[in-house]
């Protein structure tokens, strides 16, 4: 077995199956012996028993049912610093079919390994040809750049959620206080008022069931967003991880992505109650 496999089969053993990333803070369910982060396990359907169903193996479980793994969070934060260093450690240098030479530089316009020898032809004679390593140290400033910017608005999503949640929550709480409201003054007159009590009632529901679906509706767009930063963050970490030709492979096709990412928008939800007027 090479050495690029050994380091790929290590890097799974530390894998979370469910978030793809190092574990963090790791749980295994007694029953089956499957192994998750604590916060993604949590975040699986739980059923009305308080039951969870495993990722992996679907079998039934509860999560009181588990216990932590220590000695695995030292691993994984180990083994994570070990095997970025093991891949730019190995002998990763081709050989030029074309003139038998060590291909030691890195032609950005063709994104391949190219040879001494290569450089001098006239295929790329006007071509950008940089050293290896000063080709990944630059691709690797770019895309830390690109990773800060997607932390950033990563962490922006999140908190536009919680207060999409907050909002839910005071809606609720808006809600129930204008319905006392309008069952106390509708409780004086209620034999005359009786249908215009009923009336307010179902328009305040109505709001009610309007804004909570604004909110649900927003906050699933902010779901779906922030799980593509993730998918990107992670991308990008494993990348920045993997070889430097392998990095420098990938750089063009996550920027993209990214840009991408970046030009969506989010909706600002405004919840209003007609019926409090």
């Amino acid at each position: 077995m090479e050495a690029k496999e050994l380091i790929e089969n290590l890097k799974a053993e530390l894998t979370c199956s469910i978030c793809l990333g190092y574990f963090t803070d790791p749980v295994t369910a007694l029953k089956c012996g499957h192994t998750f982060c604590k916060d993604c396990l949590l975040q699986c359907d739980e059923q009305a028993d308080a039951t969870l169903t495993c990722p992996e193996c679907k079998a039934v479980t509860r999560f009181s049912d588990t216990v932590p793994i220590k000695n695995l969070q030292d691993f994984s934060i180990t083994g994570k610093t070990l095997i970025q260093k093991l891949l730019f450690s190995l002998p990763l240098l081709t050989t030029c079919d074309q003139h038998g030479e060590k291909e030691k530089l890195f032609c950005e316009q063709d994104q391949k390994l190219i040879c001494g020898s290569c450089l001098l032809t006239q295929e790329h004679k006007d071509h950008q040809d940089l050293p290896l390593q000063m080709a990944a140290d630059k691709c690797k400033k770019k895309l830390q750049e690109t990773l800060n910017v997607l932390q950033k608005k990563d962490g922006e999503l999140k908190a536009e959620n919680n207060d999409m949640g907050k909002q839910e929550e005071n809606a609720n709480k808006h809600a129930d206080l204008y319905k006392k409201l309008i069952r106390c003054e509708y409780k004086k007159m209620h034999e005359i008022l009786y249908d215009e009590e009923n009336e307010h009632l179902q328009k305040l529901n109505q709001d009610l069931e309007d804004n909570l679906a604004k909110v649900q509706t927003n906050k699933a767009i902010l779901s779906e967003q922030i799980q593509l930063f993730q998918q990107m963050i992670l991308e990008i970490e494993e990348s920045l991880n993997a070889s430097p030709f392998k990095m420098l492979q990938d750089m063009k096709g996550i920027l993209e992505r990214n840009e991408e990412l970046r030009l969506q928008e989010t909706q600002t939800v405004n919840l209003t109650f007609t019926s409090s007027r």
